[in-house]
């Protein structure tokens, strides 16, 4: 079978908001999410700024030290009582899809629990049409015996979104490497905040 890895590092860069510039953790709101886009929507019709991609943060699905989230969870339904698509419609109207930062596993025990897995993956691309997942260490590792089944899912959401961006921070996958689009370089952290010392 051919690799369909999405974008690629060859690809050319895709504007990018994430927010992390409102929130951490404990994640986002549809409100706040409606407001943020209201403003990326102004800078659009006002002076052509074309965002790509709204990516959330951790803590909007998967939740670190609270594992992995589903669209029952109590959270989720508390900070989007509409689900994502209210969301996702308003991105639409300024040419933006969304992203979210999760981890890479939460495929569960059984049979059943990695069906449920697959399918909320899955349905951001097939129902949402979300552009991005970042998957961090933070959120939790891939175990090995879930790299086969991460690697089909991963497929599969490229059915729906050809384009469709995997970012690998910190993380070994395994088989389902080569359906990462991009990597930390030389495995460290390259934040210019971290590592910018003034001479």
């Amino acid at each position: 079978m051919a690799v369909n890895a999405g974008a690629t590092e060859k690809t050319p860069s895709v504007p990018q908001y994430f927010s992390w510039i409102n929130n951490t953790n404990e994640g986002s709101t549809e409100a706040q999410t409606l407001a943020n886009l209201d403003f990326f929507h102004y800078l659009y019709k006002t002076y052509g700024m074309q965002l790509k991609i709204y990516a959330f943060d951790a803590g909007n699905l998967d939740n670190p030290g609270d594992g992995y989230g589903t669209f029952e969870d109590a959270k989720y339904k508390r900070q989007f009582p509409r689900g994502f698509r209210p969301i996702v419609d308003k991105a639409k109207e300024s040419g933006i899809r969304l992203g979210i930062w999760g981890g890479p596993d939460g495929f569960g025990d059984t049979p059943e629990e990695e069906a449920a897995r697959r399918e909320l993956l899955v349905s951001l691309c097939r129902d949402y049409n979300f552009m991005l997942l970042k998957i961090d260490g933070v959120c939790g590792q891939l175990r090995p015996e879930k790299q086969a089944v991460f690697r089909d899912t991963l497929d599969e959401c490229r059915t729906y979104c050809p384009d469709f961006i995997l970012l690998n921070h910190r993380l070994d996958l395994g088989i389902a490497k080569d359906r990462s689009t991009t990597f930390l370089w030389e495995g460290a952290e390259t934040y210019v905040d971290v590592f910018l010392t003034n001479v």
